[in-house]
């Protein structure tokens, strides 16, 4: 049961404020030094990512856009040990109660709630250039979004706790045209598997510079700790996954200088029809993060529409 919830105005610490955003433009120089060479490591930038995305802070505080209304609290897991924390967003004229169409978004490797994307939502909605629509966060750990050895489950937990709260409590989501993914990193590849996974579920998927790699051995030059045998791998394998995406409207946005880049494009390749995306120059980093971002929030508006 949801625990310890509170509003923005009564926990204004932490969090992701635009401001606090672009700041984190300026750490893209230190970024591409901790990647190194040309494997695709995460771990090292566990930090650096929390500041650009928002992962990782406290969930309580309010986006930097006034109009935005955001709720904070934790649920206890039968899937993740201790309590999860989770923090939903709506944007201006919206408030909790109010039912919406709702995009989940999952961070990077050991990030929390990455709600700092509520506010690009919020800056569209307030033009008229989207419909409004709300954004849920969930804390990501560290475990790659599905089944381990350990017994955590994080997609289990998204799927059987996380959604149907969404859906009971706040009025959100409720048919698949009112449901979307987004995810980063770490979380691109739990939004691109969960979408596999259960694609009746959802109208479209975003995956930001998603963690994913062409087999077992090359995931053991990067974290290798994604996944616990090649098993394993192959059962969650995204890329092998890919045309179960068929139905639903996909966007992937990675840089060119990305460390994920050559496994992205056995990823579009995979894909039965073409996935909208950005893919120019730009980084595992906060420049190419925010650059994308609105047109991340224009692609979901229109799904929703």
């Amino acid at each position: 049961m949801p625990a310890d919830e509170r509003s923005a105005d009564q926990d204004p610490q932490g969090g992701l404020t635009r401001r606090r955003f672009l700041i984190g433009s300026g750490l893209v120089a230190a970024a591409a030094l901790a990647f190194g060479g040309a494997a695709a490591r995460e771990p090292p930038l566990h930090d650096w990512l929390a500041r650009v995305t928002g992962e990782g802070a406290s969930v309580g505080s309010a986006p930097t856009h006034k109009g935005v209304t955001l709720v904070s609290s934790t649920l206890r897991s039968r899937t993740v040990a201790g309590p999860v924390d989770y923090g939903i967003a709506w944007p201006p004229g919206s408030e909790p109660g109010k039912p919406l169409p709702v995009v989940y978004a999952l961070p990077g490797r050991g990030g929390g709630p990455p709600m700092g994307f509520a506010d690009f939502v919020a800056d569209a909605v307030e033009h008229g250039w989207v419909p409004p629509f709300a954004v849920a966060g969930i804390d990501g750990g560290s475990s790659y979004w599905h089944r381990r050895s350990s017994g955590e489950d994080r997609l289990a937990m998204l799927f059987q706790e996380f959604m149907p709260l969404c859906r009971e409590r706040y009025q959100l989501g409720g048919s698949r045209r009112r449901r979307a993914l987004i995810g980063w990193s770490m979380g691109g590849y739990g939004a691109l598997l969960a979408a596999e996974t259960h694609p009746e579920l959802f109208t479209a998927v975003v995956a930001c510079s998603p963690a994913v790699w062409t087999s077992y051995q090359a995931m053991k030059l990067g974290p290798g700790d994604a996944f616990d045998s090649p098993a394993d791998f192959a059962a969650h394998d995204v890329i092998a996954g890919a045309a179960r995406l068929a139905h639903l409207q996909v966007r992937i946005d990675c840089g060119r200088s990305d460390p994920f880049w050559g496994y992205v494009t056995h990823l579009k390749a995979a894909l039965t029809r073409p996935a909208a995306g950005v893919y120019e120059p730009g980084g595992h980093d906060a420049a190419t993060f925010r650059t994308v971002a609105p047109a991340e929030v224009a692609f979901l508006g229109k799904a929703f529409a």
